[in-house]
């Protein structure tokens, strides 16, 4: 249950910020042990456009805001996380990130052998197959497991973590009335600890393993609508003692190097896991990556591979939005990028059928070369290419006419399905033209699946180009000039970007920005989406404003993307430490 009322616990947390933001940029000795902390605060005033999508909406005024509080002495630390989410943006809203509490609160001990932790945690086992536990915060992201966790390292070269807890959902405190927890555990051998010989030549060996179960419990029967492909509609009932109670994951992973070179991989298999996601399939998912690389001076070649296949792990089988999210993490392997037109084109993995790879070569040419110039070239190629898995449905699926309370189909686990997910062809060239002025030159061909991988549209074959010019004119002030270019004939077509920003460090910063969808096929949607920003940095406190208008569509970290409504108004945001 919550801690405090809304109306009690905001004066609480507005003078507590009050008191610690007047102390701020230094810990607060208490005795033998400091407090230290921070606090955030990012809010919008929103004015309605009907041209972009921004409806007109209540509470105007709107904020997501928390403080974070933390003792230390010694091995000992202590800490919690207060949250005030009442009125929240309208994205965070629309994904039910909203309330307020104390949503994040732990005690914790470690010395040379040994760390427990009770409370709220985050803990990620590996890649994340079989367990992420973490918080992204521009993603209303916070999937932390109340309960406890020991890390212990008996001999130098063994770790060992072991957790038990139940995840969170989003602000609903009531922990009683929960029916579902997650236990795991985790072993990693560092064979270069156990040989420092190994260490000594250049060698580096790592083996791993994880083990993570979910308990939940079944309901007395469980009646589900199917559509056959016929398109009538009936009812699929699977009794609740076919429902596993328990549902296992593991994995197990190496991580091998020399001097440059490195070699790394991890394999996970999930027993049959009936839930929302995979329309009740009673089949086991598996997930594999591997990776190779090698680096030496001016020179550097990394090749990926993926494979997930009804690999979607949470902690009750009938969510499937971001209230609970999932217990694992099925990490994007294309290359990530910052290009504000590339943004609704952005790669989200796909736990339950992708198959793909990414190769990327980084090459300095060397300075005071005719080719590379006084300060050197760096060029970078990259390629990926992913898509969906063959599944060929069986037998009894297509006697029922539905996957539905089957073991679904089976899949050949290297074959690449008909379906193409996403492509990604880039070169990015950057070079230091002198002492004050720097380029920067991409270009990518992108592929991108609208339908599979955001519910609408056809496929997008788009080219993106950009240009980045920086040039520092004084010692502390610096002009820089983004441009970017998209050209598509699908969905809305071509857009074009440019922004100026210009810097006084380390204290100041101003921009001004715009999108605009000049391509659109509707002249009324050729819109212009600007964007004006000021920032201030005073010690360990930031502040920012803008004003300006954000289009409807994704927004993705890490793999990992979430819906974004159309908005138009002014935000800001302060954020300090102490």
């Amino acid at each position: 249950m919550n801690f405090f009322s809304t109306k009690n616990t905001a004066t609480i947390f507005i003078a507590v910020f009050i008191f610690f933001f007047s102390t701020a940029n230094a810990q607060i000795q208490v005795g033998k042990g400091a407090i230290s902390g921070d606090f955030s605060l990012n809010g919008m005033y929103y004015m309605p456009d009907s041209l972009i999508g921004a409806d007109d909406v209540d509470s105007k005024v709107r904020a997501n805001s928390w403080l974070n509080l933390n003792y230390t002495n010694g091995g000992f630390s202590a800490g919690a996380r207060y949250e005030f989410y009442s009125f929240p943006l309208i994205d965070f809203e629309k994904i039910d990130y909203k309330g307020q509490g104390i949503t994040y609160y732990y005690a914790d001990y470690k010395n040379d052998f040994i760390q427990v932790t009770a409370g709220t945690f985050y803990e990620q086992f590996g890649q994340g197959f079989t367990l992420r536990s973490y918080e992204e915060r521009l993603l209303g992201i916070d999937n932390s497991l109340l309960g406890m966790r020991i890390k212990a390292n008996p001999y130098k070269g063994i770790y060992i973590k072991g957790v038990w807890g139940i995840e969170r959902n989003n602000f609903d405190f009531d922990y009683s009335e929960r029916k579902d927890y997650i236990r795991g555990l985790d072993l990693e051998l560092n064979f270069a600890e156990f040989i420092p010989s190994m260490a000594q030549k250049g060698f580096f060996f790592n083996l791993g393993g994880s083990f993570v179960s979910k308990f939940e419990k079944s309901q007395n029967g469980m009646p589900f609508t199917a559509v056959t492909p016929s398109d009538s509609t009936y009812q699929v009932e699977i009794p609740a003692s076919n429902i596993p109670q328990n549902v296992a994951n593991w994995a197990g992973r190496l991580n091998f190097g020399y001097k440059g070179f490195r070699i790394e991989g991890e394999y996970a298999n999930k027993i049959n896991d009936p839930n929302n996601s995979n329309n009740y399939l009673f089949k086991n998912g598996e997930a594999l990556f591997l990776s190779a690389s090698y680096s030496t001076n001016g020179f550097g070649a990394t090749a990926s591979f993926i494979r997930a296949d009804n690999m979607d792990f949470r902690s009750q089988r009938a969510i499937s939005t971001n209230s609970l999210m999932s217990i694992n993490y099925i990490p994007a392997i294309n290359r990530q990028y910052s290009y504000q037109l590339l943004g609704d084109y952005t790669y989200a993995s796909l736990p339950n059928g992708q198959i793909g790879f990414q190769a990327q070569i980084n090459y300095k040419i060397p300075k005071k070369t005719k080719i590379g110039g006084k300060y050197g070239t760096d060029l970078t190629f990259n390629y990926s290419r992913f898509h969906d898995i063959e599944r060929n449905m069986v037998a009894e699926a297509e006697e029922i006419g539905t996957m539905m309370g089957t073991e679904g189909y089976t899949s050949p686990f290297f074959k690449f399905g008909d379906e193409i997910l996403y492509q990604d062809a880039g070169f990015e060239f950057s070079r230091r033209l002198s002492k004050n002025w720097k380029l920067v030159l991409a270009y990518n061909f992108i592929t991108y699946n609208l339908e599979l991988l955001q519910g609408h549209g056809d496929l997008v074959n788009a080219h993106h180009v950009g240009a980045d010019v920086t040039w520092k004119f004084l010692k502390k002030n610096a002009l820089r000039l983004e441009t970017q270019f998209l050209f598509t004939k699908q969905d809305k077509g071509n857009w074009a970007y440019a922004m100026i920003e210009y810097s006084i460090s380390p204290k100041w910063f101003f921009s001004v920005g715009d999108q605009w969808n000049y391509g659109n096929a509707n002249p009324e949607m050729r819109i212009h989406y600007f964007n004006i920003c000021a920032s201030f940095i005073y010690k360990t406190t930031r502040f920012a404003l803008n004003f300006g208008k954000v289009k409807e569509g994704i927004l993705c970290i890490g793999g990992v993307c979430r819906a974004v409504p159309a908005s138009y108004g002014v935000g800001l945001n302060i954020s300090t430490s102490f």
